[in-house]
């Protein structure tokens, strides 16, 4: 493995690609580890390269596409939610409100239980 001392303000991704500057791979971030200000990487070697053969100070290259910015690893600020959530006018809304729900005449079609025992009916009764 090879250790590198990342000189970039954003963080690479795991299993991001290492180039030379002559765009030769030549293996993948591993783990990221130290301060996170001044953050090291090591780097598995592709098949057939040597950590050994790189002097120390030697420049490595990384896709920009597979960095992420500093800021996603630092703790967020949390944002008040006021006015959201449950309740009437946020959003999200919880129980109640429009739609179906738990109750009386909610959900079997026409008007169950007013007529009653009226009309023609197939049980007992006289006739």
């Amino acid at each position: 493995e090879l250790i590198c001392k990342c000189t970039n303000t954003r963080i690479p991704h795991f299993n991001a690609r290492i180039f030379l500057d002559n765009n030769e791979e030549i293996g993948r971030v591993d783990e990221i580890f130290g301060p996170i200000n001044a953050y090291y990487f090591s780097v598995k070697m592709s098949e057939g390269m040597k950590a050994a053969s790189f002097k120390k100070g030697k420049k490595f290259f990384i896709d920009n596409m597979k960095l992420l910015p500093l800021a996603r690893f630092l703790p967020q600020p949390t944002i008040s939610k006021k006015g959201k959530g449950k309740g009437k006018d946020g959003k999200g809304g919880g129980k109640g409100g429009k739609g179906k729900g738990k109750g009386k005449d909610k959900g079997k079609g026409k008007s169950f239980g007013k007529d009653k025992g009226k009309g023609k009916s197939s049980g007992r009764g006289g006739g």
